[in-house]
């Protein structure tokens, strides 16, 4: 697995996705998909590329290191997964999208693989491939927050739909611990948009951080409060 001093620049994807709604990732080229090797963790039983042309043996050596590196939400089979591949000098830029019957919504994940060290580094996540009553359960933990409520009343975003996304442990452990956290997300968009954010810990069933961008403040774009 990716160590933590691994992980460029995850939290800021995160925070990005957090304040905005949206994912910030690469750009990838759609020219169709085509099978790739079978990925060998069970993972997924279906495995796609799409973009560039890759031969047989970076494929399989793609496939095992992202295979190696992505997981699924506790009680989650990846039923199918799409490698995006773009080439950058000797390197390659990957999207990953996971997806399983039984979740809406996907997993996106983005990496750079290295192909002279076959290594994997993580750039960036959106992870929202979870089952429906985790989702409603998380949102039921993140109203229940006093200051939660509070910030959601006085900025009209009671009838907001909220996003509800997974953050990975290496990103968690600096706002929380390092352990599976889920992030419920209300965005008023707009000219002067607003966001209620607050960080759940499903296995506790308690909110253990809320943020909104009312707290951030101009100064080297340092928050009031702690953000993800």
């Amino acid at each position: 697995m990716t160590s933590t001093k691994k992980i460029v620049a995850v939290i800021v994807v995160v925070v990005a996705v957090t304040a905005g709604g949206v994912y910030l990732g690469l750009k990838t080229t759609d020219t169709g998909f085509k099978p790739a090797p079978d990925l060998d963790s069970g993972l997924s039983t279906i495995a796609e590329f799409s973009g560039i042309e890759l031969n047989e043996k970076t494929e399989r050596s793609i496939i095992a290191a992202v295979s190696a590196e992505i997981m699924p939400y506790k009680g989650v089979k990846y039923d199918g997964v799409n490698i995006s591949a773009m080439k950058n000098g000797e390197n390659y830029e990957l999207r990953v999208i996971c997806f399983s019957a039984e979740c809406e919504y996907p997993d996106v994940y983005d990496f750079t693989y290295y192909g002279a060290e076959k290594d994997l580094i993580l750039n960036g996540y959106v992870l929202e491939a979870m089952p429906a009553a985790e989702r409603a359960k998380a949102i039921s933990v993140a109203l229940q927050n006093e200051e939660a409520m509070n910030l959601l009343k006085s900025n009209n975003l009671q009838s907001v739909m909220p996003t509800v996304r997974r953050v990975l442990p290496e990103t968690a452990e600096k706002f929380y611990l390092p352990k599976t956290l889920l992030s419920v997300t209300w965005t008023k968009f707009g000219e002067n948009p607003v966001v209620v954010s607050v960080l759940v810990d499903p296995d506790e069933g308690k909110a253990v951080n809320v943020w909104s961008n009312l707290g951030v403040g101009d100064e080297g774009g340092e928050m009031k409060k702690n953000g993800w």
